[in-house]
């Protein structure tokens, strides 16, 4: 029985049993099995010191993620916030006799300024799973069509919509895709969302899908002012944003969380632009032979 110690403390016990018939453990015997003892102590110290530097680097860096978070996002939820709030109060507010225009452009605001509350916690909780390595998709036989539809009526609905004409390119038998329906239309809304944000007025937003054996690819391109190459190198990165998108509201997650969805699902996401000749963030989502399911 020889101590497996370290000079600091124990940590176990090495028992060697002799095979039957063999000779005794000579002197020299037992300063191998010693040095044996003595290595698997290091061993089991060095991999104990490892695990505790390892989990003190995932607490700085989830500590240093919540600040960032925080300090990132404060502003873009007050601010829907503060909407809601002053048209609720403006409607409860008995002094006033709001015709039925102002009440429905009370309304509209809540509706929207709700979404994008909405979607800004949607988005913060899975960046935390993602960060967190829990990101599972739902998946599920989805009709890609109805998927962008949709996206396109709800991004219809906001107000920037009215200055951003929001355009489709299909093809005549759009695919059936094996996805989780919640985080891919989300991926779509935050690039449409970026489309209509970071564009002039007047710059038309497309949703295209292209369909080979390998994948479906998703576009969502505008003809605003386009992204340098330092910017599409950075922008999936957390909290970082495009020079053309310093003066619009937003808290650099948005394509950071696309790109971990879309990642989930096995596929890939790019930018593809030039300054002056407008922006297409493309994403895949690949098809098994099973998956190329046609409508």
């Amino acid at each position: 029985m020889l101590p497996i110690a370290t000079t600091e403390r124990p940590i176990g016990v090495l028992a060697i049993e002799q095979a039957e018939g063999s000779r005794a453990f000579s002197p020299d015997d037992e300063m191998v099995l010693a040095t044996f003892a003595t290595q698997a102590a290091l061993a089991v110290d060095r991999a104990r010191l490892t695990e505790e530097a390892a989990r003190s680097a995932a607490l700085a860096q989830s500590d240093e993620l919540k600040s960032a978070l925080l300090a990132a996002v404060s502003h873009d939820l007050r601010t829907p916030l503060a909407t809601i709030k002053a048209s609720t109060t403006s409607l409860m507010d008995d002094s006033v006799s709001w015709d039925d225009s102002a009440r429905h452009e009370f309304l509209a605001g809540i509706d929207e300024e709700t979404d994008r509350l909405t979607l800004m916690v949607s988005n913060l909780l899975d960046l935390s799973r993602i960060e967190g390595g829990a990101l599972r998709p739902d998946r599920d036989w989805v009709d890609s069509a109805d998927l962008i539809y949709d996206v396109v009526r709800r991004l219809r609905t906001r107000a920037l919509a009215a200055t951003h004409p929001i355009e489709t390119d299909l093809p005549i038998e759009p695919p059936i895709l094996w996805l989780d329906y919640v985080e891919i239309a989300e991926v779509l809304l935050n690039l449409g969302d970026n489309a209509m944000k970071y564009t002039p007025n007047g710059s038309i937003v497309r949703f295209g899908l292209r369909v080979n054996d390998r994948e479906a690819i998703f576009d969502v391109s505008d003809n605003g002012p386009g992204m340098s190459r330092r910017d599409r190198n950075r922008v999936f990165e957390k909290f970082v944003r495009g020079e053309s998108s310093k003066s619009a509201a937003g808290s650099g997650i948005g394509l950071t969380i696309s790109k971990g969805l879309v990642e989930a699902h096995g596929g890939r996401i790019w930018i593809e632009s030039l300054p002056g000749e407008g922006t297409v963030v493309s994403f895949s989502i690949p098809r098994t032979e099973q998956q190329s399911h046609e409508r």
